[in-house]
């Protein structure tokens, strides 16, 4: 979650030279993608850290300062651009092995410009010496490190706990999110837009290049009294169309991101129909545990007949998540997109329903009547009470005598049942049957 009360530090410097090993080292994580090629950082992307007993908000960033051949250049020198807007100190990596480039000088002075605190880190410098090459940059004491192998990191640790201010308190309404929100689709359907449109603000790279978001960025939307977290997740590939390690790296992130999200806004271009990539993320989502809304994009090059066409295709591509709300939206001219927020909150409060004991097995015993469990070889299977044991996806174990028999239209049954009794659209359910006894009927028996 990003941690507005907390110093930012935003780790610049250009391509390849080792920001993203730098900052999986420093966060103690593999957040961001590491790849041997330049261009693969290309939305800032942010980590609270700890230094000591210092915390800051750490900041990963693009490349910066090479020569514009690449399309995607000027949008991520508009993001560095951004974090440093908003730095209280910079990490300005440069690599050891290479040497002093003229690149180096020239970002060296594009900081100094900044007017910001820098510290000046000389990466792949397993021999200490290969920092005195960088002093004549003027920007103070080059530090040596290996963000490989961790070769002087602890000192820079402690130096830039030294330079960083004392924590901020946070205010009590920032500590938790209200609700974590994950965005996803395929390539090009408009997420990094709608969640720009959201923001009102452009806070991620947005490009017609396919693969333009290929970390999962978490940023904080005030909504209400508190806070929303908002997830925008890699555009996903088919699986035989991933031939690029940090492509496979961003879809495994997408599920990383639908584990801690509360729901996810599946997104759709209305232009070009649902393909079988959506329904496998659909399900994706749901099997994760996450609250599901879709939202139908660009629905400004749709007339209302294209529209009735595209909805009765997504209805039937659909069948068996038909409770799923779907909306039609135009993130690039930002209609119906407070509608959208607004469902995907209620989905998440959704995901985290909880029901008391009674009220669950009254449920139960009325699907129960409603739709008997099919019998097996003859002998009759019953479900004799139930209990919810998590929330998030809501969870419920039900105890039978002969769990192994429940068929999964059944389960399927019983899930749909308990969507629509509890007025639970698009949230999944788990549910866990078990042999064990009523624990009730075991507490009668003792009497």
């Amino acid at each position: 979650m990003k941690d507005m009360a907390l110093p930012v530090v935003a780790i610049v410097g250009r391509p390849n030279v080792g920001k993203s090993t730098l900052f999986n080292r420093l966060t103690g994580s593999r957040k961001a993608i590491v790849g041997d090629r330049p261009g693969v950082t290309v939305d800032r992307l942010e980590s609270a850290c700890s230094l000591g007993r210092k915390r800051c908000l750490l900041v990963d960033t693009g490349g910066i300062g090479e020569p514009a051949h690449d399309a995607m250049q000027p949008a991520i020198d508009a993001q560095v651009d951004a974090a440093l807007a908003v730095a209280d100190l910079v990490l300005f990596v440069v690599d050891g092995q290479a040497g002093l480039t003229p690149t180096d000088r020239e970002l060296a002075d594009r900081l100094r410009r900044q007017n910001l605190p820098v510290v000046l880190v000389v990466n792949k410098a397993e021999r200490e010496e290969l920092a005195f090459d960088f002093y004549p940059l003027g920007l103070g004491e080059p530090w040596p490190v290996s963000a490989m192998h961790g070769q002087g990191i602890r000192a820079l640790r402690e130096h830039l706990a030294a330079l960083l201010p004392e924590d901020r308190e946070m205010p009590a309404s920032m500590e938790e999110p209200l609700a974590s929100i994950a965005v996803v689709g395929r390539p090009n359907v408009g997420k990094s837009t709608l969640i720009n449109a959201w923001l009102g603000q452009e806070r991620m790279v947005v490009s017609p290049v396919a693969g333009t978001t290929r970390d999962a960025i978490d940023t904080m939307l005030p909504y209400g009294d508190g806070m929303l977290r908002l997830v925008d997740t890699a555009g996903q590939r088919r699986h035989g169309r991933i031939k690029d390690v940090i492509e496979f790296v961003a879809r495994v992130k997408a599920v990383q991101a639908f584990r801690r999200a509360d729901a996810a806004v599946m997104v759709l271009d209305g232009s070009e129909g649902i393909a079988e990539q959506d329904l496998r993320l659909m399900h994706l989502a749901l099997d994760e545990g996450c609250a599901l809304v879709v939202a139908v994009n660009k629905l400004d090059l749709l007339d209302e007949d294209q529209w009735r066409h595209f909805a009765d295709r997504l209805d039937f591509r659909m069948r068996g998540m038909s409770d799923i709300p779907v909306f039609r939206i135009s993130a690039a001219r930002r209609k119906g997109i407070r509608r959208l927020l607004r469902e995907a909150v209620r989905a998440a409060q959704r995901n985290h329903f909880e029901v008391g004991t009674g009220e669950l097995n009254r449920w139960l015993q009325s699907a129960q009547q409603a739709q008997h469990p099919p019998s097996v070889d003859g002998l009759a299977v019953k479900i004799k009470y139930a209990s919810q044991i998590a929330t998030a996806p809501p969870t419920l174990k039900l105890f039978c005598n002969r769990p192994k028999a429940i068929r999964d239209s059944y389960r399927r049954y019983l899930e749909h049942s308990f969507r629509r009794s509890f007025d639970l659209p698009g949230v999944p359910v788990r549910m866990i049957f078990s042999a064990s006894r009523n624990p009730y009927v075991e507490k009668e028996r003792r009497r």
